[in-house]
Parts: C-alpha cells; structure tokens; sequence
C-alpha cells in the first residue's frame, strides 16, 4: 500500500512510498517503475523531491529521514529523527531545510546536506501529521 506520493519539480517523475518499507520512482505518462529504493525498514510515511530534483527525502515509521540520490538510488544521508514515526517531511524552496512532523508531538528543522538538526519544537495535541514551508521560505522582504 502506497502511503505518500510526489512529483519531482519537472514533473518527469512520480516517487511514492509505501509500507513495506520501499520507495519507488515512475514515470507519470507511462505509469512504468524507473527504479525502487530500499533501505528504510519498516513503512515509509512521506516523500519530498529537493528543489532541483536531484535528491529525495523520505520519512519512515522507523524514525529515520534518508536522503536519497533520485537518480542512483543511493542512501546518501540518515537523519536520526526523534525515535518515533516521521510522518511528514517537506523542504524550503532553497533546499537548504528540510522540515519533519512525527508521531512524538515535534517539528524539526534540519540541515540535509550536514545531516543536522537545527531546531526543534513541540507540537500540539497529537502527531504531527504534515509540515510545509511557503512558497517563498518564510522570507522576509
């Protein structure tokens, strides 16, 4: 069962994630599978192409996000999360953060390329079920 889906940038490609651990890219018009990534190992919430395409994040039930190279396939980078489920992950329209929601209240802000956590806070009620940034990164003019 598929549990999240997104465009890359171009709109050349569809990546989703499913439960069995396993994230896959397609190609839209033809509905072909180009490729299947593997690594995470348990359900895989959310997916998020980077700006430019080139990379991927994903956010799991394991408590990981992982930073894949789209084209490869390659694990590039594990972000511990906070232990609980990620459920939702997103990046700035720079690709310079990335943002997770999960299953223990927080939203971190991260540094993907450092593989840091830049920043931390408690949501409110439950899981954090999705994070966004707007469409100009919450720049001030």
């Amino acid at each position: 069962m598929v549990q999240s889906v997104a465009f890359s940038p171009d709109g050349q490609r569809l990546a989703s994630g499913s439960v069995n651990g396993t994230i896959k890219i397609w190609d839209p018009a033809s509905g072909q599978c180009l490729q299947a990534f593997e690594g995470h190992g348990r359900s895989v919430h959310s997916v998020a192409f980077m700006p430019n395409g080139q990379r991927l994040a994903s956010g799991s039930v394991e408590g990981t996000i992982k930073i894949w190279d789209s084209a490869s396939g390659q694990c590039l980078q594990t972000l511990k999360g906070p232990g609980d489920s990620v459920w939702s992950v997103a990046l700035s329209p720079d690709g310079q953060r990335l943002a997770s929601g999960s299953a223990d209240k927080t939203i971190k802000i991260w540094d993907p390329a450092l593989g840091q956590c830049l920043q931390a806070s408690e949501g409110r009620g439950d899981s954090v079920m999705s994070v966004a940034f707007s469409p100009d990164g919450g720049q001030q003019p």
